[in-house]
């Protein structure tokens, strides 16, 4: 299943879960911004002690995680947010 919200929909998504909180905020007429904080993993080739790059049986790169980075993303008026869910 996929779930798609643009971002005029996931305002109001949020000023409603404010409101049960009981804490009212209009947002769509005051001016807001929204930033979501992504996590991403940095990459690269897998490799040797020799340093030559590690090949699976099929003779592709094989690639290891060696951290991850924080990036903040704006979300505009137009973004859209999609989550999936697998039933």
């Amino acid at each position: 299943m996929r779930i798609k919200l643009d971002q005029w929909e996931l305002m109001h998504a949020i000023e409603e879960y404010l409101n049960k909180k009981d804490i009212n905020f209009d947002l769509t007429n005051t001016y807001t911004e929204m930033h979501a904080q992504v996590t991403e993993d940095i990459r690269q080739h897998k490799k040797h002690k020799n340093g030559k790059v590690v090949k699976n049986e099929y003779g592709y790169p094989e690639w290891e995680t060696v951290g991850q980075e924080t990036k903040s993303v704006h979300i505009k008026e137009y973004d859209e947010i999609e989550i999936f869910v697998e039933c």
